[in-house]
């Protein structure tokens, strides 16, 4: 144990210059060359309402240092019952440039992309082209779909994240596996906000997906939709 220790107190002052020192203890569960591909991943997050601000959050505290975040969206008053940023002194500001400034603030060094834009068709491909994996942390349907199309286009997968008041789901999406078109087929529209409890049980899902993703290790819910039932302690997953 000494010499692993050791070993990862090198890694992070020779290559980081101590930056890292608050995430040392990921370590324990990342390789080196695991840990490396986190920190090179690019993730676009797409809405960082509800969903957005937490997995931008844990993506940041699990080492991830590139991220895109896109919204056009201000925090209200409305947003604090399950919103981690949504507070007085944030009221009526960018819901993306607020998110940046308290990421920086947990790790100075990570690379931070703001687009204070709604994603759509005329400009989702401009937007996430750089991104290694899009994250769905939106509540509108049809943009959620687009999500799916787009990503065949640019050859990423997609982690989508979905929350109505107990409940949520969570899957992963490689191009041409229409997942999402299938699930929304009779559905047009979201009505119901989240319960902050879903919305931290469906992040951690997703952040675990963007994880292996990056790190090529784990299980992914690729082709299963994990159905989060918050009200009954239920987790279930639903082959598609």
């Amino acid at each position: 144990m000494a010499v692993k220790n050791a070993v990862i107190f090198v890694f992070f002052e020779q290559d980081r210059n101590g930056d890292d020192v608050l995430f040392e203890k990921n370590m324990d569960f990342f390789t080196l060359p695991q840990a490396e591909r986190i920190r090179r991943t690019k993730v676009a997050v797409i809405g960082v309402g509800a969903l957005g601000q937490m997995v931008a959050h844990q993506l940041v505290r699990s080492g991830f240092e590139k991220l895109i975040l896109i919204d056009k969206d201000v925090l209200e008053y409305s947003n604090f019952n399950r919103q981690l940023y949504a507070v007085n002194s944030t009221v009526n500001q960018s819901k993306v440039a607020v998110l940046k400034a308290r990421l920086l603030d947990i790790h100075p060094q990570i690379d931070v992309r703001t687009c204070e834009t709604f994603l759509n068709e005329s400009n989702g491909k401009e937007l996430v082209s750089e991104a290694d994996i899009v994250v769905d942390c939106v509540d509108d349907i049809e943009t959620k779909v687009y999500l799916e199309k787009l990503i065949e286009e640019l050859k990423v997968p997609l982690v989508h994240g979905a929350v109505e008041g107990w409940y949520g789901q969570v899957t992963t999406i490689f191009p041409g596996d229409r997942v999402l078109e299938r699930l929304y087929m009779h559905r047009k529209k979201q009505d119901v906000a989240a319960l902050m409890l879903t919305v931290s049980a469906v992040t951690a899902l997703q952040v675990g997906e963007v994880i292996k993703l990056a790190t090529g290790s784990g299980e992914l819910l690729h082709h299963r939709v994990m159905f989060v039932d918050m009200m009954n302690s239920d987790f279930s997953w639903v082959a598609m």
